[in-house]
């Protein structure tokens, strides 16, 4: 399995949050925690932040989601639409 490392900034561009609330939401165990890649390095595995992405969409669309087409096993999720209101 291949996992694709994501440094700071480029976590940062793809949640749009600050560096703070990373880290102060890592500490409250509500963000995917950093791997350490070096003496002073960190990154973060992209599939944890796709899956945390997927689970804002999903809580935001009422907890549905389905599978995403980001390959096979790589368990993410993808959230789905509503239903149209009925007439």
């Amino acid at each position: 399995m291949t996992h694709r490392l994501l440094r700071l900034e480029a976590v940062r561009e793809k949640t749009g949050k600050s560096t703070s609330d990373i880290y102060g939401e890592m500490k409250e165990g509500t963000f995917p925690k950093s791997v350490p890649i070096g003496k002073r390095s960190v990154a973060w595995l992209e599939a944890e932040i796709d899956d945390w992405i997927a689970d804002k969409i999903a809580a935001r669309d009422g907890g549905k989601a389905k599978p995403n087409a980001g390959g096979p096993g790589r368990g993410h999720v993808r959230a789905e639409a509503p239903a149209p209101a009925a007439a």
